[in-house]
C-alpha cells in the first residue's frame, strides 16, 4: 500500500464505528423520536448522532478518492456482491436451521411463519431487494465510476466545479433550507447521492494529482467537522424548542441529520480533509491499521444482516444503560466490541474465499495441464 493510504484506513475504521454508533442509537432504542420531549439523556444521544451521522458519507468519498484512478474493472462490483451474498445466507442459515431443527423433530413439519418468501428473496437477492441500502447504492456507484472517470478527467476543472454546485444546490442545499418535504428527496438513502458524493470525492483526488497539494493542519479540517456537527445538533434544539411552543415544522427537527443536508455534507467533507492531512509513517501501526480497516465492510454486513440488527443491541442491554452515568463507557465498549467480533468473522471469511480461491487455481492448472498433455500424445 502507499504509504498515504494509512491515513484513509483509519478513517475507515472510524467511518465504520460511527455507522456502528448510529445503528446503537437508533436500533438501542436510545435515540428519541424528534417529536417527543427530550431527556438530558435524549439530547446527550442526539449529540452524539450529530458527531457521527456524517459517517456513511465519508465512508463513500474515500471509495471516490481511490476509484478515481483506477481501470476499469468490472470484477469489483462482482466481488463486492459475492461479499454480500456470502454475509445474507450464512447469517440466515446460522439462524433459521437450527430452529428448524428443533421444529422438525417436535412437530414433524416447518409452519411457513418460520420463514416466509419475503425474507427468502431478501437473502437470497440482497442487492435487488436492498437487504443492506448501503450495499444496493455502493455496488451502483462502482459500476457507474468507471464509466464517468474518463469524463471527468478530461472535464474542465471549472465546468467540473460547476456541476458539482448545482448538484450540491438540487440535492442539498435546496432540502436544507426549505420547510417542506420534498418529492425528489430520498434523504441520502439512493446511488443518485452516492455518485454526488463521488464527484466530489474524485473531484478531490483530480484536483491534488494536478497540482502540488499545499500541506495543511489536520486541525483546520477537524475544526470545521466540530463545528457542523455542533450546527446539526443545534438546529435540532432550537427547531424542536419552536416546535413544541407552536406544533409547527415537525418533520423539519431533524432535517440536517439527513445523509444528503448541507451540514451533514460539510462534516464529511471536512473529516475527509482532516484525515487527508495526517501522517502516518509505514511501519507495523500502518501495517495493522490497514488489515484492521479491511474487515470493515464485513463488520457492517454482520451486524447489519436482517437478523442480526436489533438482536445485538438486546445482546448488549443497550436500552438499560440510556440513562445511567454509565452510558458514554458502555457506548464505547459496545461499538469496539461489535467491531472486534465481526472483525474475526470477516477474517475467517478472507480466509476461506482465499483458499477456495487458491483449490480453484490448482484445479484448473490441472485441467490444463492434462488437456496439454492428451494434445501431445495426439
Amino acid at each position: 500500500m502507499k504509504r498515504r493510504e494509512a491515513n484513509f484506513e483509519l478513517l475507515r475504521i472510524v467511518a465504520m464505528l460511527m455507522i456502528i454508533t448510529l445503528h446503537y442509537l437508533d436500533k438501542g432504542g436510545i435515540l428519541p423520536k424528534a417529536e417527543e420531549a427530550f431527556s438530558p439523556a435524549g439530547y446527550l444521544a442526539w449529540a452524539l448522532e450529530a458527531l457521527c451521522v456524517c459517517s456513511v458519507n465519508v465512508y463513500v468519498l474515500i471509495s471516490a478518492y481511490f476509484l478515481a484512478d483506477r481501470e476499469y474493472q468490472p470484477m469489483r462490483a462482482v466481488k463486492i456482491w459475492r461479499q454480500v451474498l456470502f454475509y445474507s445466507l450464512a447469517i440466515a442459515v446460522v439462524f433459521y436451521v437450527p430452529a428448524t431443527i428443533t421444529v422438525y423433530r417436535v412437530q414433524g413439519s416447518v409452519p411457513l411463519s418460520t420463514f416466509s418468501l419475503y425474507e427468502m428473496l431478501h437473502y437470497i437477492f440482497p442487492i435487488v431487494t436492498e437487504h443492506y441500502w448501503f450495499a444496493t447504492s455502493y455496488i451502483l456507484m462502482t459500476l457507474f465510476a468507471p464509466l464517468l472517470n474518463e469524463g471527468l478527467k478530461k472535464l474542465p476543472r471549472k465546468q467540473y466545479r460547476l456541476g458539482v454546485v448545482f448538484l450540491v444546490l438540487l440535492l442539498s442545499v435546496s432540502k436544507s433550507v426549505l420547510p417542506v418535504t420534498l418529492e425528489t428527496d430520498r434523504l441520502g438513502y439512493d446511488a443518485i447521492w452516492f455518485l454526488c458524493l463521488y464527484l466530489i470525492g474524485t473531484y478531490i483526488r483530480l484536483r491534488e494529482n494536478e497540482t502540488a497539494r499545499e500541506k495543511l493542519r489536520a486541525r483546520k479540517p477537524f475544526a470545521g467537522y466540530l463545528f457542523c456537527s455542533a450546527a446539526i445538533f443545534a438546529s435540532l434544539v432550537i427547531v424542536h424548542a419552536f416546535y413544541e411552543k407552536t406544533g409547527s415544522l415537525a418533520g423539519y427537527i431533524n432535517r440536517q441529520y439527513q445523509y444528503n443536508s448541507i451540514f451533514c455534507l460539510a462534516a464529511s467533507v471536512c473529516l475527509f480533509l482532516a484525515f487527508q492531512n495526517i501522517c502516518i509513517r509505514e511501519g507495523k501501526l500502518a501495517a495493522a491499521i490497514c488489515r484492521i480497516a479491511g474487515a470493515s465492510f464485513g463488520v457492517y454486513l454482520i451486524h447489519e444482516h436482517l437478523c442480526m440488527r436489533y438482536l445485538w443491541n438486546q445482546w448488549l442491554h443497550t436500552a438499560e444503560f440510556a440513562d445511567t452515568p454509565l452510558f458514554l463507557l458502555h457506548w464505547a465498549v459496545s461499538i469496539v466490541v461489535v467491531y472486534a467480533a465481526c472483525m474475526c468473522v470477516e477474517f475467517g471469511r478472507q480466509k476461506l474465499f482465499s483458499a477456495v480461491g487458491r483449490a480453484a487455481a490448482r484445479r484448473a492448472q490441472t485441467v490444463d495441464r492434462t488437456q496439454t498433455e492428451e494434445e501431445t500424445r495426439e
